[in-house]
């Protein structure tokens, strides 16, 4: 049964009757999709500044241009975050010719950082590039930070469990890195950390190695041995080869432009639903065994030869042919997108499918944006009827999105700046702040977290398990 939702709170009238007639006149002399441009996607502000002298004044200037940004451009900051923001660029500004290059780019970030949004972030891949790296990508399992991804001479660390870089145990790498990125932890862990922990420069400047270019790092062989390795660092390059940490789980072959990098999962039989396809955004297929329907999705949005529409269209046509018992709509790698490209069937699935019929989603970190918006719109529309599985969602289902590029004009550091409020906790219901499409799609479901949690752990993953889909297969009495 769909369950209908319900306003959290009432606003006073005078303040209803002033923000209506206020939007009113504008949508009269603007226009709607004008208006909405102007609110959510206004250009990001000029930055007219005389050519620095040097690279002091060149990060003044910078830290000057972040201060629009702290100021109101990104909306996601509290009033004392952007109080504590706009101190801390002061401070910065004191100190600007004293900073090296990563010293810097971490202080702009810890800045950024503070409006605690998951879309509101010093971008992660363009910063990487600008410093010396370690040779290998990571991902971080329920059960330890695990090598998933290699540069070709390096391939023989795949698999390997790390420990320690330096002396530093990871878990203490992953506190000290914490406030360089606002958002949850887990979208921290799936979005942001990888990056920041093969950053050989940043390293450096948190204390953890001295050497940028020579880095120790002690592992956890796959056969159990533990070992202790100095890597040399692969030097700064615009065109390193860069896929989020969840892209490197992905077979052998997956990721076109990886170069002579190698990813630890070979493209062999045996590999369970939610790796099959490697190289295609959507994934269908029949649950014989439970009279069910898979439906993968890798993002919200077209991808290259691949159109969601069309992808959506055939969900539709699969529940007609097949009638399932079951469906699992499996997010747990949807990074996001656009979230009306989905957010129509998902909240038609319940009524598409038989009487009774039981509808699972298995979710995980790297489940961001319009991932969580679709699985919200989903729990909306089914209700009770939807059970949750896997690992909590990478981001908070109450949070700034529709984002806009913000790059200071000097450093080329790059960011997102949020100006839209999704709030599927509570519902949204503020016309300055709410992104107005959500308007079209009402959603308050309370909670996005797992009703059965299950972990991902790389013991799991190397042997081929799907340990979510076998719960909900055991669920419903597959032994």
């Amino acid at each position: 049964m769909a369950k209908k939702t319900q306003p959290g709170k009432t606003v006073p009238i005078k303040t209803v009757l002033i923000v209506t007639g206020v939007l009113l006149v504008l949508v009269f002399f603007v226009g709607q999709g004008v208006l909405k441009d102007l609110l959510f996607y206004p250009p990001a502000p000029s930055a007219n500044y005389p050519t620095p002298a040097n690279e002091t004044e060149a990060r003044i200037q910078d830290l000057d241009y972040l201060e629009l940004y702290v100021r109101g451009y990104d909306r996601s900051f509290s009033f004392r975050a952007r109080g504590r923001g706009l101190q801390l660029i002061k401070e910065t500004q004191a100190r600007a010719g004293d900073l090296s290059l990563a010293e810097f780019e971490l202080a702009v970030s810890r800045i950024v950082a503070l409006g605690e949004n998951g879309h509101s972030n010093a971008w992660s891949g363009s910063r990487s590039r600008r410093h010396p790296a370690l040779p290998f990508h990571g991902y971080w399992f329920d059960d330890g930070y695990f090598i998933v991804g290699a540069k070709g001479e390096f391939s023989s660390l795949l698999g390997a469990q790390l420990t320690h870089i330096g002396t530093t145990p990871v878990e203490e790498i992953y506190t000290l890195f914490r406030p360089y990125y606002g958002g949850e932890d887990t979208g921290f862990k799936a979005y942001a950390l990888p990056f920041l922990m093969e950053n050989a420069a940043f390293l450096q400047t948190l204390g953890i190695v001295e050497n940028p270019e020579l880095v120790e790092v002690s592992l956890v062989l796959p056969n159990g041995e533990a070992t202790t390795v100095s890597l040399k660092t692969l030097p700064a390059n615009p065109d390193r080869p860069l896929f989020w940490a969840r892209g490197w789980l992905l077979p052998e072959g997956s990721l076109p432009g990886a170069g002579d990098w190698t990813a630890l999962s070979d493209s062999g039989a045996g590999q369970p639903l939610y790796l099959q396809q490697g190289d295609q955004p959507f994934h269908l297929k029949p649950l014989p065994e439970v009279n069910g329907l898979y439906v993968q999705y890798r993002q919200n949005n077209d991808g290259d030869g691949f159109s969601i529409s069309t992808f959506n269209s055939q969900i539709r046509a699969a529940i007609r042919d097949l009638s399932p018992d079951v469906l699992v709509i499996d997010a747990r790698h949807n990074g996001g997108g656009d979230y009306t490209m989905t957010a129509k069937l998902m909240f038609d699935l319940p009524g598409l499918l038989p009487e009774g019929a039981r509808i699972y989603a298995i979710t995980g970190h790297d489940t961001f944006s319009a991932g969580i918006s679709s699985l919200g719109f989903l729990k909306e529309a089914a209700g009770d009827q939807l059970t949750i599985v896997g690992r909590r969602i990478g981001d908070s289902p109450l949070s700034w999105g529709e984002t806009n590029d913000f790059v200071l004009p000097n450093s080329g550091i790059g960011m997102t700046a949020a100006r839209g409020l999704h709030d599927q906790l509570n519902g949204c219901y503020d016309w300055i702040q709410c992104y107005w499409t959500d308007f079209d799609y009402p959603s308050a479901v309370g909670s996005l977290d797992p009703d059965i949690p299950v972990p991902f752990t790389f013991a799991d993953y190397i042997a081929k398990r799907d340990a979510a889909l076998e719960k909900i297969l055991e669920i419903e009495g597959v032994k």
